[in-house]
């Protein structure tokens, strides 16, 4: 499918089409950077403020169409995440078909261990050092110098499910991952691709072993984070962070440069100013923990 009609689209997504119904729809986009030939979804009108000015398409309530301006192209459904999802296996052919048409490109010097898989379309930089049991999915690019060590997956696809009345449905990812120079990442860590976009790690990002990188989160430059930490999608971290072991991250949330998570903190909302944060109880007997969590909820 290279390309299909806004009313074909609606009707396979049993949505009702609205506006120019033959515009032709080519890809599916993120709501911030959808062009003329593209479909986007809105499920909450917050995302509504922040949608492209050039929008071919949007999937989204009738509530929150009448107070869209930007297009006058839209797919109206009861449930706009639902209908993304079913949106993102129809545009997955045409991703597919891209990545496999395109070859990889490797630099000078690169050195690639045993057993280690490298897809089509991947940009690999100089100097790049990748070792044994590694995979790399299509639409990665790995900037000059940089160090992927054993059992690392690189651009695998994000953990993304609507659910439904019938069940999960599968939101398959169309974006790609983008390593910039002098990274590392560890043994048995995992940088998802992104959803709609790309999952980023700006220049000398330095990752531990059993690190769980999300779909569509940034990384930025110099920041390390420490062994069995994770985020959730779509996280912004900042330039010369450090975050500690253990550390948790939930989604949609920004962390600012130069902040420090020490170990086992969950990290529940955005940190606006540079600092040391935690949150962690010492260790103490049960019971004794048990009566100071009581005390916490008087």
């Amino acid at each position: 499918m290279e390309s299909i009609t806004l009313e074909k689209l609606a009707n396979s997504l049993g949505g009702t089409p609205l506006g120019s119904l033959d515009s032709v729809i080519t890809s599916l986009q993120d709501s911030k950077t959808c062009n003329k030939h593209s479909v986007c979804y809105i499920k909450d009108h917050k995302f509504s403020n922040s949608l492209s000015s050039n929008a071919g398409a949007v999937i989204t309530t009738e509530e929150i169409a009448g107070k869209i301006n930007n297009t006058k192209n839209f797919i109206i459904v009861d449930d706009p995440y639902l209908a993304y999802a079913e949106a993102s296996n129809i545009f997955y052919q045409n991703y597919a078909k891209e990545n496999e048409s395109q070859e990889t490109i490797f630099g000078k010097n690169v050195s690639i261990g045993t057993n280690t898989v490298i897809n089509s379309n991947c940009v690999i930089g100089d100097n790049v050092i990748i070792h044994d049991n590694v995979s790399i999915y299509s639409c990665t690019k790995i900037g000059n110098n940089s160090i992927i060590h054993s059992g690392a997956v690189i651009g695998s696809d994000g953990f993304g499910y609507a659910p439904s009345k019938e069940g999960w449905h599968k939101i398959q990812h169309l974006g790609g991952v983008e390593i910039g120079n002098h990274v590392e990442i560890g043994a048995k860590s995992t940088v998802d691709r992104g959803a709609l976009g790309n999952t980023v790690l700006e220049d000398g990002v330095k990752i531990d072993n059993h690190v769980h990188v999300a779909h569509n989160s940034y990384i930025g430059e110099n920041t390390a984070i420490a062994g069995q930490s994770g985020m959730a999608g779509s996280v912004k971290i900042g330039k010369n962070c450090q975050i500690a072991g253990q550390v948790g991250i939930v989604g949609h949330i920004e962390i600012a440069d130069n902040v420090i998570v020490m170990a086992k903190t969950l990290v529940t909302k955005s940190l606006k100013e540079a600092g040391v944060y935690s949150g962690v109880m010492p260790i103490q007997k049960h019971k004794d923990s048990l009566k100071f969590i009581a005390k916490i909820k008087k």
